[in-house]
């Protein structure tokens, strides 16, 4: 389902020792846990249900780039890992591949990174807000 899920466990880990002082009843402490679980695990089908809602919107989008952008990234990155983890050490290139990808500059990865999750971002709010806006609002 998720990231959150799989660190509920951490985090009940970290919030263990904090509760067991604010809350000494065993039995309420459990509850307190449970409903934490609860409120997490719906925060995060909402989450997913509107990411879902967000990619039907741009796939549907009259725009070509906007209909796009997401495979493109995803065939992109594909082929990336293909190359680097499949193709290149066939070819005997994988030093050089390593070599020349640990020789781009940062400020080069971080554009591409804040780029790609900019725009994934500003997105997946703007079709956030157009899903949870009442039409006649907007």
């Amino acid at each position: 389902m998720g990231a959150l899920i799989t660190i509920i466990p951490m985090l009940l880990q970290f919030l263990g020792p904090a509760l067991e002082k604010v809350i000494p009843d065993a039995g309420k402490r459990a509850e307190v846990q449970a409903e934490f679980q609860k409120a997490v695990l719906e925060n995060q089908s909402a989450l997913n249900q509107a990411m879902a809602e967000v990619m039907k919107a741009d796939a549907a989008s009259e725009g070509w780039l906007t209909r796009n952008a997401r495979p493109m990234v995803v065939v992109w990155g594909l082929a990336m890992v293909t190359y680097v983890g499949v193709i290149a050490p066939m070819l005997g290139l994988q030093k050089e591949v390593i070599a020349a990808l640990s020789a781009t500059p940062d400020n080069l990865w971080n554009l591409i990174s804040i780029s790609i999750g900019g725009f994934i971002l500003a997105r997946t709010v703007e079709k956030g807000i157009a899903a949870i806006t009442p039409k006649a609002a907007r």
